[in-house]
């Protein structure tokens, strides 16, 4: 899928938000997409590996498995609000 991984976007912008392991297991970079959930990637393997059901259909991503195509999206993170 074509679009930017969260975390490199964080490293572009300068801003440090906890990744853990990147690589979808250990669940340190868990978020919710607020809005723009069009212009993210499909949930990964990792993710609903990790995930319950409930939590994927309320918008809950691993940061570290997330792309965004270009749009808004807001997400928050550990209770702090981003866009």
């Amino acid at each position: 899928e074509d679009g930017m991984m969260l975390i490199d976007i964080c490293e572009e912008i300068d801003t440090t938000l906890s990744f853990g392991c990147t690589e979808g297991t250990c669940g340190v970079c868990e978020l919710t997409v607020v809005s723009g959930r069009e212009y993210c990637n499909k949930f990964t393997e990792e993710e609903k590996e990790y995930l319950y059901e409930e939590d994927l259909e309320k918008g809950m991503r691993l940061g570290c498995q997330l792309k965004i195509r270009k749009g808004d999206v807001t997400i928050t993170w550990k209770g702090n609000r981003a866009k």
